[in-house]
């Protein structure tokens, strides 16, 4: 598990357009984790962590506020990143998720919810957030 203390619920940036957006990511590698946690901060996203799906069932439960979740299909743990998807939706009916896997083209089951594949690129990743921010 990362070393992340429970945060309390983001404040809304009301100068950022009216909201900043937030993002729950959880993946279990510690330099892709930091280089996507990287990439969206960059992009004006806040971004909240998790290295598993227990760690980032505990932020959901603390009550982190967020406005997408952004998994790794292949997590350590009794979850994977679609059931972990699953999860977060009945907890939080209608929120927007977006899997990553390294191996795109074997995923075959999940769940029919937005995929980007590993490595992504900046403008990439950025695009497909909003996308599915926006289709929600």
């Amino acid at each position: 598990m990362s070393e992340n203390p429970v945060p309390e619920p983001s404040p809304r940036d009301p100068e950022a357009g009216g909201v900043r957006e937030t993002i729950l990511m959880v993946e279990d590698n510690a330099e892709v984790r930091l280089m996507g946690v990287t990439l969206l901060r960059d992009a004006g996203f806040e971004v909240h962590e998790a290295g598993d799906a227990e760690e980032a069932l505990a932020l959901v439960h603390a009550g982190l506020v967020f406005d997408l979740l952004f998994t790794d299909i292949v997590i350590p743990g009794g979850m994977d990143g679609v059931v972990l998807a699953a999860e977060v939706r009945r907890l939080r009916p209608g929120i927007p998720v977006l899997l990553t896997t390294g191996w795109a083209d074997r995923a075959d089951d999940h769940g029919g919810l937005d995929l980007i594949g590993k490595p992504y690129r900046s403008a990439e990743l950025t695009r497909k957030i909003r996308a599915t921010l926006d289709a929600t």
